[in-house]
């Protein structure tokens, strides 16, 4: 190649180098320039329109810790046990007869076990319970009855 290009005269020579670099500028566009551009121009005008969406999740946030801080879950009170609170409020949302055993398990925790109960009534009985006394469930076993939406359960649940 290069006895080649050594044999060609000098205006021969100039033609090919300027051909070669009209080529490798041409190449390095397609190659690389053009396509980062591309890419470059499309990410843009994906963040301009994910900005609406983006201010509205801030605020969207915002309102969220502003309800969470607003929120007033109480504790339990030093005279009423966890138990105790566990029992009357099963019977309050309609697990009374779903209710068989309520067993203290510690100082903190209490373990219930519920027959034929409503899935619907419990995650109701659960998250009021998290919510009105900041009383979590650290095990739930769910057992699946014949008749839709009654199961057994068994949970344990610990006071903060």
């Amino acid at each position: 190649m290069k006895t080649w290009f050594l044999g060609l005269q000098q205006q021969e020579r100039v033609t090919v180098i300027g051909g070669a670099i009209a080529l490798a500028i041409m190449l390095f566009y397609s190659v690389v320039w053009d396509p980062i551009h591309t890419s470059v121009a499309q990410l843009e005008k994906n963040v301009a329109k994910q900005g609406p969406l983006f201010e509205w999740m801030k605020q969207a946030s915002n309102e969220v810790k502003e309800l969470r801080d607003g929120q007033s879950s109480q504790k339990i009170t030093s005279g009423q046990s966890l138990l105790s609170l566990i029992d009357s409020t099963a019977k309050e949302g309609q697990l009374g007869n779903a209710l068989k055993r309520v067993k203290p398990d510690g100082d903190k925790k209490v373990r219930v076990w519920l027959e034929q109960a409503s899935f619907d009534d419990m995650i109701k009985w659960l998250e009021g319970l998290n919510r009105a006394y900041t009383i979590e469930v650290s095990s739930l076993v769910i057992d699946r009855k014949d008749t839709p939406g009654i199961i057994d359960s068994r949970i344990v649940f610990v006071g903060l």
